[in-house]
């Protein structure tokens, strides 16, 4: 089980993608029998309760045409599969539902408390919001990784994505250098149990076909704002991760460009730690 957060505040700023918390739990199942070609493979199921918010850069103003990204929040639980035939190859599929909305998904209490509270700043106005619906999701990834030489490899990622709250593609490519056998960097890997390092240096190309949260329902007919959200995303990543007989650490550096025209930063970092504690 273990935690995730993504946030921007170790970079001085709070605006846009400005904070995603993930409460994680996952269990290996015993090896499955695979229906294409009969070789045994390792199963293992997540689950994640998780709650992401956006913000625009003015955090005080409540005039509309001021805000250059939406007020929205998503609060969701998901359900992931994951089986791996060896260390360096597997697929997985899962299933999400949530809900949006300002009060509904938590985001405005949570975030101006934590403000008003923890960091002892104003409070944002939250005067325009992507407004409250419940979401389904359907995700699905293929991971691999190639070997280059001793403890370097290039590794990918591809997902899915499909429902109401997002839908679109992304292939998340780079190289992985280390000890540690398989794919750390792709999700919460239960499959080998080892103590070591390893360093990610990638990029992530996405297609957004459409994301509720950055312009409300499919045609904008819901949403007091009238962004213009941009087909194709990436994102610059720097990791490493730690691994040791009980816990694991990972340490992610995002950097995202623009998600909508109308963002006045052409790029927005974000820092990404995960925790994680093996229970036996």
């Amino acid at each position: 089980m273990g935690v995730n957060v993504d946030n921007d505040l170790y970079f001085g700023i709070d605006q846009y993608y400005s904070s995603g918390i993930f409460l994680e739990y996952g269990k290996v199942l015993k090896s499955k029998k695979d229906s294409i070609d009969k070789d045994q493979v390792l199963v293992s199921h997540h689950w994640t309760l998780g709650q992401e918010i956006n913000t625009p850069s003015y955090h005080q103003t409540s005039r509309l045409s001021k805000m250059d990204y939406p007020y929205s929040g998503w609060l969701f639980l998901r359900f992931f599969e994951d089986r791996f035939k060896k260390p360096d190859f597997g697929i997985g599929w899962g299933v999400e539902g949530g809900t949006t909305g300002a009060d509904a998904s938590l985001a405005r209490p949570i975030q101006n408390n934590y403000h008003k509270y923890i960091l002892n700043l104003n409070e944002l106005s939250w005067a325009y919001s992507i407004p409250q619906q419940f979401h389904f999701n359907f995700q699905a990834k293929i991971r691999w990784g190639i070997p280059i030489i001793k403890r370097l490899k290039l590794v990918q990622e591809s997902r899915l994505d499909l429902g109401t709250f997002r839908t679109g593609a992304s292939s998340r490519i780079g190289f992985q250098i280390g000890n540690l056998e398989g794919l750390p960097f792709f999700g919460n890997r239960l499959e080998i149990i080892k103590k070591g390092t390893a360093l990610f240096l990638g990029k992530i190309f996405h297609y957004n076909y459409y994301e509720y949260s950055l312009v409300g329902n499919l045609n904008k007919t819901n949403s007091p704002f009238d962004f213009v959200a941009n087909k194709f995303v990436d994102t610059l990543q720097a990791g490493i991760v730690f691994y040791s007989r009980l816990w694991r650490a990972h340490f992610v550096i995002n950097s995202i460009s623009k998600r909508l025209v109308s963002e006045r930063s052409n790029r927005h970092p974000y820092l990404n730690i995960t925790l994680i504690r093996l229970i036996n």
